[in-house]
């Protein structure tokens, strides 16, 4: 054996009898642990499991059992395989639970039916028995959570392609007049970006006054079960012009009022005819006959004195004069609802004149139809009643429009207030544009009172909340964004926030999405069991520590009992040897084989102690043990081995030095089984608060994959010693280079 200048030579000795105790986890000592056997395992109304790095379930709560309809025997006999739907989803889990100890995601079980269901599964290692690992894993059913995401984006973006695709005006507010959508008609109509209206009042945008007329239409309309029209003369954006507005209330799931919808349709070109007609009687008969809007003229009696092409076309006539004749005098027969004739007929003779009103009428064929109908009395200048004018404008199609649009935004809105996940919008500035009952519940304030207010006011760290939503205007998304949501009594909520841009049908920006996941539970359970996996570390030292004591007091056994009787009855038979004369030749022999077994009897008694209790270790320090340990393995190998040392005197107390020693054992063991090597380099030297150990060999090296498997034995046995002593360990293997390990062992500073 080769060594250092400055180290004493080593010298061969007999070989070590290696012994290694392993132990697994079973169904008694499960029982044993208290976070298992706990009313909140068997209780939980998520379904909890506990597995190893092996893929076997080791046990798993009712909730479990109901959610797979297995027994938990069956589960456990099934185990990983049996129940996890193989997928890329699945390796990519289990190879991040080993790299990181944890794992949050989404995976697929399989019922005892066949079925596959999506679930949500929270894994950590929460205990370590000797170098196997185990695994509580937490599993949240989320197949209704997906059906919901899924039906909540197809209706989305219906309603979205609905809104941007009209070719009118569509905009939502609160009763109150806060603005909480424009569609992009809209925006273009006002001009400017949606930041400049979204969350504001009607009041800041349009003016005091104008405001405060619309604010009482919304809440005119929020009032009526029918939709309510408004008829006016505005000047948008540089463009004047007339717009008829549609004000429907929106309910929600309880019948409350949500909102109001505001469909604004631009009715110039109705409005310039009307002028005109007025102007020049000339131009009128053009307008008139070309127009694309129905025009009617019908006497006092009810004939009709004049009909545009429009207007029979509307109603499925081929041209003027047939509809004419065919009606004469039954116009009231257009009208699907006879009452609707009446109706207008009293509101002429009160009023002369009648506004854009909404009706369903006939057509030639049957088919119904809806047109907005504006009437008035035309006079001579003695105020005589010459005829009725009316102007008919077709809408079925927008009505079908509206229909859809409010199907859709009552389903979709349905859909959001059902989720269990507080959902907020939030604008570019990070005000909140909306907001579910679910966020009403977690915050504690109002829908009313969050609309427009700061999103990141909500949270016990407002700055990191601020960073959250930059993140998703610089980046486009963000996932599983951990934020503490603040209620307005003092409770907290731990959340997880997953966040992505919304934009229009032109890619324009309007603003972010935001939902959270409560994992409150999660965060109390995943404390629990970090306790539990302290407290088991703990338990694992001071078993290190009772089996290093047994090992001492049978080593102790061994020499002083066993072998001073060993000794003694060799004594005895050497006497009796010394005593047989020449004729007692075969009894001699005898003798002396009895001596020879007594003697190995005795070596071996030595060398089983040693194991136990290296004495040279307690007695003469570490250096001269491991030079010793190192003498043994050459000779029982055939590997040369190359010692260095600062000094024979490190000041380690009797705990790190029994774990250097251990660590030595185990490192031979794994070299001459697996290496390939043909010299070992060991050093120790001492730092300024610590001591460092290397030891290096010239095999084929450890992969990484080993490294860091779960069956690796005897790695995780020096992992666990070394942490007990609250020290580092450093693994790594190069191919073809052989393989390092690195251990460093903080020395305890005695008190003077």
């Amino acid at each position: 054996m080769n060594h250092s200048a400055r180290n004493k030579g080593l010298n061969t000795e007999s070989e070590i009898k290696e012994q290694k105790k392993k132990s697994s986890l079973n169904k008694k000592s499960i029982e044993n642990i208290p976070e298992l056997n706990s009313k909140f395992f068997e209780n939980s109304p998520d379904a909890i499991m506990i597995g190893s790095q092996d893929g076997q379930i080791h046990a798993a709560n009712p909730a479990a059992c109901r959610m797979l309809g297995f027994s938990e025997k069956e589960i456990c006999k099934l185990g990983r395989k049996g129940i996890v739907k193989q997928t890329p989803q699945l390796n990519a889990a289990v190879r991040k639970r080993r790299e990181t100890n944890n794992f949050f995601g989404e995976l697929s079980l399989i019922k005892k039916n066949g079925t596959s269901f999506p679930v949500e599964v929270s894994s950590s290692v929460f205990m370590s028995i000797d170098d196997r690992e185990f695994t509580t894993l937490i599993i949240r059913d989320i197949t209704e959570h997906k059906k919901l995401e899924r039906e909540l984006f197809e209706f989305g973006e219906k309603y979205r392609l609905l809104m941007e695709n009209s070719g009118l005006g569509i905009g939502y507010f609160t009763i109150d007049g806060k603005i909480l959508m424009f569609n992009q008609e809209a925006i273009s109509n006002l001009g400017g970006k949606a930041e400049d209206y979204i969350g504001k009042n009607l009041t800041e945008v349009f003016g005091k006054e104008a405001g405060q007329i619309y604010i009482d239409r919304i809440k005119l309309a929020a009032a009526s079960e029918k939709p309510m029209k408004f008829e006016d003369n505005v000047n948008l954006n540089g463009n004047p012009g007339w717009y008829m507005s549609t004000h429907t209330r929106i309910l929600d799931q309880n019948g409350n009022v949500d909102g109001i919808q505001v469909i604004a349709d631009n009715i110039t070109e109705r409005k310039i005819i009307e002028e005109r007609i007025k102007t020049s009687e000339t131009e009128y008969r053009s307008l008139f006959e070309n127009s694309l809007m129905g025009i009617s003229q019908t006497y006092p009696d009810g004939s009709y004195k004049r009909i545009n092409k429009a207007y029979a076309e509307m109603y499925g006539y081929p041209d003027t004069s047939t509809m004419m004749k065919e009606l004469s005098y039954n116009v009231k027969m257009l009208y699907s609802h006879p009452e609707d004739r009446k109706n207008v007929q009293e509101i002429l003779e009160k009023a002369g004149y009648m506004p854009p009103t909404e009706f369903e009428l006939n057509r030639r064929d049957g088919e119904k139809f809806w047109a907005l109908v504006g009437a008035k009395q035309v006079k001579d200048n003695a105020g005589k009643l010459l005829y009725l004018q009316a102007e008919h404008r077709d809408i079925t199609s927008r009505k079908k429009l509206e229909k859809e649009m409010y199907s859709a935004s009552l389903y979709a809105r349905s859909l959001i207030e059902a989720s269990l996940d507080p959902m907020v919008t939030i604008n570019a500035e990070g005000k909140i544009t909306d907001v579910n009952l679910a966020t009403e519940r977690v915050t504690g304030f109002k829908r009313g009172r969050l609309i427009g207010s700061e999103f990141a006011d909500y949270f016990v760290e407002s700055e990191k909340a601020k960073e959250g939503y930059n993140i998703v205007f610089s980046k486009g998304l963000v996932k599983d964004y951990p934020l503490t949501i603040r209620h307005k009594n003092g409770r907290t909520t731990d959340v997880l926030y997953n966040a992505t841009l919304f934009k229009n049908d032109k890619g324009d920006v309007q603003g972010v999405f935001a939902a959270a996941r409560d994992i409150t539970m999660r965060k109390k359970m995943e404390i629990k069991l970090q306790n539990s996996k302290k407290l088991l570390e703990k338990l694992n030292q001071h078993l290190n520590e009772i089996r290093e004591n047994e090992r001492s007091a049978i080593a102790l056994n061994l020499h002083d009992d066993l072998g001073q009787r060993l000794t003694a009855l060799y004594l005895d038979i050497a006497w009796i040897k010394s005593r047989i004369g020449v004729q007692s030749n075969p009894v001699r022999k005898k003798l002396e084989e009895m001596i020879r077994e007594i003697n190995g009897s005795i070596e071996g008694i030595k060398e089983l102690s040693s194991f136990l209790r290296p004495t040279m270790l307690y007695d003469l320090g570490l250096v001269p043990a491991i030079i010793s340990q190192l003498k043994k393995f050459e000779k029982q190998s055939g590997i040369k081995c190359y010692f260095y040392f600062d000094s024979e005197e490190l000041n380690a107390d009797k705990n790190i030095s029994l774990i250097f020693y251990r660590i030595i054992q185990e490192s031979l063991t794994n070299i001459v089984r697996h290496s390939g090597a043909s010299a070992i380099d060991l050093s120790l030297k001492k730092l300024k608060n610590a001591i460092e150990m290397v030891i290096k060999d010239n095999g084929t090296g450890i992969d990484n994959e080993k490294v860091n498997s779960l069956t690796s034995m005897g790695l995780e046995g020096i992992r666990e010693r070394v942490k007990s002593a609250h020290g580092e360990v450093s693994i790594k293997g190069e191919k073809g280079s052989g393989t390092t390990i690195i251990v460093t062992i903080p020395i305890k500073k005695r008190r003077i």
